[in-house]
């Protein structure tokens, strides 16, 4: 259970209302039968809609809605790749491109890989000096599978150990790795919305093992 409300659950809530409207672009805005099966989340102001006693339960819960809709709007978007590409030129025009630290905290802010303390995603510079974002946990899959209840997650707990005012898979390291190699159709689509957000910029992004991305000067 968390203990209070700090910024990095207000940043993580941000990352969710994010998925929906990716969710929303891919559908046209035509949501209406979406909504009917499991609705949007709120956007209203989070200290208003959390239940502080169970904070990351809680989130956890709205993470199982946002993917749930967008596995949909992915399975029924008209030409969802190219849609992603799109988006993702829109979300990168003015952006600072100046080095891996900016990209990361940009992309960082839309990529939604479950709960910190899950460390789906992680950032690592190797010894050629590339960037790469490793899946050390693939949080999509279950929602391409199958439909998952949000009402599961509300029990789940977060075992602490780590700020609220932010959390360490949120910067770059520079720890080896190796990267783990899998067939993730949700990574696929991801990767249209990297190759768009870079495609104006001096950088350029490779899909590696099905769920990495190596991002590297052109």
């Amino acid at each position: 259970m968390s203990e209070f409300l700090g910024p990095i659950h207000y940043m993580m809530y941000d990352k969710i209302k994010f998925q929906d409207e990716i969710t929303n672009y891919l559908l046209d805005g035509n949501t209406e039968k979406l909504d009917k099966q499991i609705k949007a989340v709120s956007h209203e102001s989070l200290d208003t809609l959390i239940d502080q006693e169970n904070i990351h339960g809680w989130l956890d819960s709205k993470i199982d809605v946002v993917e749930n809709r967008l596995a949909y709007a992915i399975k029924n978007s008209d030409n969802a790749k190219g849609k992603l590409f799109e988006f993702g030129r829109e979300k990168a025009k003015g952006k600072c491109f100046d080095n891996f630290n900016d990209i990361f905290s940009d992309l960082n802010m839309y990529l939604l890989d479950g709960m910190p303390c899950d460390n789906g995603l992680s950032a690592s510079i190797d010894k050629n000096g590339d960037l790469f974002l490793i899946t050390n946990v693939n949080c999509h899959e279950k929602y391409f599978k199958d439909f998952v209840n949000p009402e599961d997650s509300l029990n789940n707990t977060c075992e602490g150990g780590h700020s609220h005012d932010h959390h360490e898979s949120f910067e770059i390291n520079t720890k080896d790795f190796e990267l783990r190699v899998e067939n993730s159709p949700y990574h696929l689509y991801r990767y249209e919305f990297l190759k768009g957000y870079f495609d104006e910029s001096d950088y350029q992004v490779d899909l590696v093992g099905g769920i990495n991305y190596r991002i590297y000067k052109k």
